[in-house]
């Protein structure tokens, strides 16, 4: 009896002594194969980060990425004036505006102002991204606003100019600008190129006056709004005088609003710079590249667009500050500053 109890007593011994041997060496095999498992994620982890460090610093490098557009605002506003984008009067700036969102993969509105203050205000409290300027409207928009041009529409480069014209009812016995003297005159709007600046200077010129004695030569002087305004009240008899942009009559003319039998040319001006396109020049780089990409194809796009009163085609033609030199010029020569047009 006592025999096979000891039996017993060893044979259990022996076994413990054996399962306690085989646990310990199963548990170092897996704490060895944790740490290699370790050192494998440890070592997975690093090639991830630098693949993916590659095509980062790749990205940088091409300034092109999905992941550029991270400064980029949610929405882009194009602006306009009300002359541009009413009725027939539209140049078709809606799609224009619905092309370019399509083109830049973001949400892009169309913002019509009321004036050109209020669409230079717009860009200079960041309510608009790029906008359509008149070339005075622009210089005072890249002063306040920090407004930057980079193209124009035109037949050619060459041919990106238009005029001032002093325009009368048709039935008017003047002749000439002197023959306004104590009648009434329009002009457009104070910050309107060829619908301020430039009629104010041919009145200096051929008159032989200051620009402080312009508004007393004639009974009455005030700003219609706009050239569409301006030129409509001509054809009604509504105003003796007025000043306006020859593309702008044209435009009206075309549109059935008036005929060239209304009104009769008493002057023109020298050439003036066409009407920029600008952007707001905080805009993210790579933002500011997309827009011109676009703008500068778009013709290949939407060739409706680019047709003018005649039907022939026109472009975008890339410009820059100095282009409008001769606008700074005659600003300077009327001691013309924003806060004055604008206050």
């Amino acid at each position: 009896m006592r025999q096979r109890h000891w039996f017993s007593i060893l044979t259990i011994l022996s076994i413990m002594v054996i399962v306690f041997t085989a646990g310990c060496g199963n548990g170092n095999q897996t704490a060895n194969a944790a740490q290699g498992s370790g050192n494998g994620a440890n070592a997975s982890g690093n090639a991830s980060k630098d693949a993916a460090d590659k095509p980062a610093n790749a990205a940088a490098t091409n300034g092109a990425s999905g992941g550029d557009k991270k400064d980029w605002p949610e929405v882009i506003r194009f602006g306009v004036l009300p002359g541009e984008e009413e009725g027939k009067l539209s140049r078709g700036n809606q799609q224009f505006v619905d092309d370019l969102g399509k083109a830049l993969g973001i949400k892009t509105e169309l913002y019509v102002g009321e004036d050109y203050t209020a669409v230079i205000e717009a860009m200079r409290t960041k309510k608009i991204d790029i906008a359509s300027f008149g070339p005075f409207s622009y210089i005072i928009a890249a002063q306040r606003s920090g407004a930057v041009p980079f193209a124009v529409k035109a037949a050619s480069k060459e041919a990106a100019f238009y005029h001032s014209l002093i325009v009368v009812p048709a039935n008017s016995p003047a002749k000439s600008i002197a023959d306004l003297k104590g009648k009434t005159f329009l002009f457009a709007d104070p910050a309107s190129t060829s619908g301020h600046l430039f009629p104010r200077m041919m009145m200096i010129k051929e008159l032989g006056i200051t620009n402080d004695q312009v508004d007393s030569y004639f009974s009455n002087v005030s700003f219609s709004g706009g050239h569409d305004k301006s030129i409509l009240a001509i054809a009604k008899g509504q105003a003796d005088g007025a000043g306006v942009c020859d593309s702008c009559i044209k435009r009206v003319v075309d549109a059935g609003l008036v005929k060239e039998s209304d009104y009769k040319v008493i002057g023109t001006s020298d050439p003036i710079p066409g009407s920029p396109l600008a952007y707001r020049g905080d805009l993210p780089a790579g933002l500011v590249e997309k827009i011109k990409d676009f703008v500068f194809n778009y013709d290949k796009q939407n060739p409706e667009f680019f047709k003018d009163a005649k039907g022939s085609m026109t472009h975008y033609f890339p410009v820059t500050d100095a282009d409008y030199q001769v606008v700074k010029d005659t600003a300077k020569a009327l001691n013309m500053s924003p806060e004055e047009l604008l206050k």
